[in-house]
This record gives structure tokens, sequence and C-alpha cells, in this order.
């Protein structure tokens, strides 16, 4: 009997009722194909939405290539996709508590925006990180660790922690590394989240405390190969300057976006930062940011390349300003 793995995928979702996720699920699994995630984004690196096919121009190897399984972005108010996510706290001592400590409702409330399936936890990061809040859908838990924020600073500075995992000089950039690792694992252990497409994302609040001598070029590839998007929040705490490129880069380079603490809309136009960008629940709009961004993200399906080869892709958008934000460029 000749099959058809395909239609039958999905007569299987007319006929349950499941939605459009689920069937590429279905069908994900009789392909071994990738899907491969990206942002259409427009001149204030919101999402674009409504673009079809036709509007990018796919290339592989340099060959113009068709999209398969195509997945245009979806609304910011979409809660269709669970989300798994750490939130990184500089330890930075030029950053005050209280700005922090005002987040408390935010932190808590980002669980609204989110598939009830939804995780997050938070880290705090010197030359150690400790978790704060271990990756699960607990809110009471993201309030405490935003609470004990500066207690939990003093804690760290002094040693008395005996938990926490060494990062050295690579800070922020080699506990971001880590924190992919803890993500995977909490998705293969989850059993909700098992069959199931997982958006994968870390916001890190700092004031731009990245060592630029540290080699990035590993935690960009290690985050493309996870479709884990970064997403810099910039606190700022004084003077700043050109040296902040560094931290914006982590949003550039892995298909996230950048912004300021509180600030209304995102982007880096850091020469002007908003007012009050400080003040209680200004947390809100950048956690709206990060959901909107990975919403909003398009994909398509390739089929991996033979062993000890690889595939070289190359995406623009045939639509007048609309800027492609691709951080998986190579496979395997």
């Amino acid at each position: 009997m000749r099959r058809y793995p395909g239609a039958l995928a999905i007569l299987l979702g007319a006929i349950a009722g499941i939605s459009q996720a689920a069937v590429n699920r279905v069908r994900s699994a009789d392909s071994p194909a990738e899907r491969i995630y990206f942002s259409a984004l427009g001149k204030a690196e919101r999402p674009v939405l409504g673009l079809e096919p036709k509007d990018f121009d796919l290339r592989i190897d340099g060959k113009p290539t068709p999209m398969e399984g195509f997945r245009a972005g979806l609304p910011h108010t979409d809660r269709s996709i669970p989300l798994v996510a750490w939130i990184l706290l500089d330890f930075n001592p030029n950053i005050k508590n209280q700005p922090i400590k005002n987040q408390v409702d935010a932190v808590a409330g980002a669980f609204d925006l989110l598939n009830p399936a939804s995780a997050l936890g938070v880290k705090l990061v010197s030359d150690r990180s400790e978790t704060l809040a271990p990756l699960a859908h607990d809110p009471k838990a993201l309030r405490n660790a935003f609470l004990q924020y500066d207690q939990r600073r003093a804690e760290l500075k002094v040693g008395i922690k005996t938990d926490s995992v060494q990062v050295g000089a690579g800070g922020i950039a080699r506990a971001l590394e880590y924190a992919l690792d803890d993500i995977d694992e909490y998705v293969k252990s989850e059993p909700a989240l098992h069959d199931r497409e997982v958006a994968r994302a870390a916001m890190i609040i700092s004031n731009g405390n990245l060592n630029p001598s540290y080699n990035l070029k590993p935690l960009y590839a290690k985050a493309a190969r996870e479709n884990v998007s970064l997403y810099p929040v910039f606190l700022p705490t004084g003077t700043f300057g050109a040296w902040i490129e560094y931290y914006f880069n982590l949003a550039q380079k892995t298909d996230g976006v950048a912004a300021f603490f509180g600030a209304i809309a995102p982007g880096k136009e850091f020469y002007s930062p908003p007012r009050n960008n400080q003040a209680p629940n200004a947390l809100t709009a950048n956690f709206i940011h990060m959901i909107r961004d990975i919403n909003g993200k398009y994909s398509f399906t390739i089929s991996p390349p033979p062993p000890a080869q690889q595939l070289r892709i190359r995406l623009i958008c045939r639509v007048k300003g609309v800027k492609i934000r691709l951080a998986r460029t190579i496979l395997p």
C-alpha cells in the first residue's frame, strides 16, 4: 500500500482540530528536515508580519532555492508556542538595587504573556553565575529573585554561596554558554514540552558589562545551532559610548533585539535614552519586545547536509525597508 504521510498529517489535523503547529510536528516526524528561524524587521526593529515566500530570496550554497515548510510570523498576542528563557542579572556594583527591585511585578507578570507551559529562571552573574530562581513556571520564585538581588549580590561577592558556577573573565558571555545548556536540558526533561515546538531565549539586564577580549564566536554559533535568541537590556548607570556595541551585538548576532531598560520601543539609539526607564514595572516593556520578536519570527525547513558537509544559507527580503536577521547561516 502506498503511504502519504504529509496528507495523513493534514487529515489528522483537520479531524482532531489541532493547530497548524501540531501538523508541522507530525510532518517533522517523517522528515529529517531542520526548521530555520529568522526575523523580518522594520526600521524600528519590530517584526513585519504578513510576508509570503515570494517576498524572500533564499539561496543555499549560492543557488536559488524554494522555501519549503514556510511559516509566517505570529502576532504578539499568540500564545501557542511555549517559551523557555533565562533572565541574567549583571552583578556590576554600579547597578543600583532599587531599579531591579522595582520590577518584581513585571517579572512575575511575564507569565501572563506566555503559553502556560513556559518556564523562566533568573541568574546572577559576576565572575561566577548563580541561579536565583531555577527554570520553572513559578512567578513567586521570580519575584523573590528580584527582591533579593542586592542581598544575593553581596553574598556572591564574598563567596558565601558554594553552588555557583565559575565563569571567570568570560563573565556574562561565558554564563550565557552555560545557560544555553540549561535550556536544552530543561526542554528535554520536561514532559509537557516533548514533541512540540519550543521557543528559547535569554534576556540580559546589564549596563553593558561585557568583556570585549572574550571570544564571542562560540557563543554565537551555539545560540544559532540551538535556536536561542538573546535580548540585551541596557540599564544606564552613567556615561557610556561606542563600546556598548559589543553588548548590543548579542542581539544582532543571535536573531534577537536590544533595548533600553523600560524603553517603549526596542533599538539601540543609546544617545537619547528614554526618561523614567527605571520606574516600577518598566521591564514589562522589555518583555513585550522579547515576546513580540519571538512570536514574529518566520521559519522554513532545510534537509541537513550529508555527514562532513556543510550548507551555507543566504536570505534577503525583496520588500523595501525590511531587513532580515538570520543567526543560523551554516548547517549543520
